[in-house]
């Protein structure tokens, strides 16, 4: 049987993480909390995916849909019910990653955002409520600036609380180490479809070695997740956000500790209204090598991979970011 919320724990999560900075470890432990899972940053396996009740498709459908597509939906059967609902909760979906200023032009295309039933249902929904968004969902989003956030949503979230969000982040050496082998396809297991990655790939291939590839991505401002971190300080500074990081979550077998580890889960539980779990219940799964995108999932890695130029170019570029995070400290 798939784990169940408790009572009092919090309906709605968005999960902040960037990319490559262990996103996976948070989607585990989401779900074994009783989670479903939502969003860009995640592989949505089928027994993750949001099940949606009759109530919430109807609530759903009233967002999505006109009165004349209400009334068809009043004596469809159950499959068409379904599928017309299934359709609706999609877009609301996309329209919510547009509402949080996802790139979803680049990662896809204008055409989708754009035209068609998704655009008909962002104009429909875009005042919407995230409260409005099914209960018992965790989202997963891979940046937040709150420059291009929706400001509906920044309101709704300043005075309810809700939804919860949790902010996890990587020393961005080894961010930008574990990117470059990703796109690299030193995974094996391909790197996605997003257009842009296309890009990228193309170009970290056509380097002879691991430092050029590596001096490139310090160098190009434009690569994934370069700029990332520093447009997102605000949530590491805001006291209602529950900050987490890779170092702490992926314990003993990433290269951290079990305190450090049982640290941040606790924070975690006492954010969500989590009660009656404790560390070692969820902690052994954390750790999955099966996932997509996972390579070897280490502390620290870029200590082998970085030469002394590299180290100097990457206090160049990052080192402020190095500092206010907390993986360097300041000069005295």
């Amino acid at each position: 049987m798939p784990p169940a919320r408790q009572p009092g724990q919090a309906q709605r999560v968005v999960i902040v993480s960037l990319m490559k900075s262990g996103t996976h470890l948070l989607q585990e432990l989401m779900v074994a909390l009783g989670y479903k899972m939502y969003g860009a940053g995640v592989r949505l396996r089928p027994e993750i995916l949001p099940v949606l009740d009759e109530a919430t498709r109807w609530r759903i459908a009233r967002l999505a849909y006109d009165k004349h597509a209400l009334g068809e939906l009043e004596t469809a059967g159950p499959e068409e019910f379904a599928e017309a609902t299934d359709r609706a909760w999609d877009a609301l979906g996309w329209s919510w990653h547009i509402r949080l200023a996802q790139p979803l032009v680049t990662w896809y295309s204008r055409e989708m955002v754009d035209s068609g039933f998704i655009e008909q249902v962002h104009r429909r929904t875009v005042g919407s409520d995230f409260a409005d968004t099914p209960a018992g969902v965790c989202w997963v989003v891979n940046q937040f600036d709150i420059r291009q956030l929706d400001g509906h949503f920044l309101r709704e979230w300043s005075q309810t609380g809700e939804p919860k969000i949790i902010f996890n982040y990587r020393d961005p050496r080894d961010v930008l180490l574990s990117m470059v082998n990703f796109l690299s396809d030193r995974t094996g297991k391909g790197f996605s479809n997003y257009n842009d990655f296309l890009v990228f790939s193309r170009i970290l291939k056509s380097k002879a070695s691991l430092e050029e590839q590596l001096a490139y991505a310090l160098t190009d401002p434009s690569f994934p997740a370069q700029r990332d971190l520093a447009h997102m300080i605000w949530l590491l500074n805001h006291p209602d956000v529950c900050k987490t990081s890779f170092e702490e979550l992926v314990g003993p077998r990433g290269g951290g500790t079990a305190k450090a580890q049982a640290g941040a889960l606790n924070r975690v539980f006492e954010f969500l209204g989590v009660t009656g779990t404790g560390p070692d219940d969820v902690s052994g799964g954390l750790f999955n090598p099966d996932v997509f995108s996972f390579y070897r999932g280490q502390i620290g890695g870029w200590r082998e991979a970085f030469t002394p130029e590299l180290e100097r170019l990457a206090e160049d570029r990052l080192g402020d970011l190095l500092r206010l995070y907390g993986y360097q400290r300041a000069a005295s």
